[in-house]
């Protein structure tokens, strides 16, 4: 299976903060700590009145990517 349909399948390219923490079994105050940490990719709406921000799904999946074919001690281990 492809790894865009995987992407598709399991979650929106962007999900809110609560979305994220329920995926990662977080609590959203961790996931929100990320956020303010820059640790997570963000879509970031410019609306004052409705400024959401969105964790962009889909960089994070291409970091874990080049994250594996990066680091590949772990398969030795196995």
């Amino acid at each position: 299976m492809e790894t865009e349909n995987i992407l598709t399948a399991n979650y929106a390219p962007f999900v809110t903060p609560e979305k994220y923490a329920e995926l990662t079994g977080q609590t959203v105050a961790a996931v929100n700590g990320q956020i303010k940490n820059g640790k997570l990719p963000l879509l970031r709406r410019e609306r004052k009145e409705r400024g959401r921000n969105y964790i962009n799904m889909h960089a994070l999946a291409v970091f874990a990517e080049e994250q594996a074919e990066r680091y590949q001690d772990w398969k030795h281990a196995i």
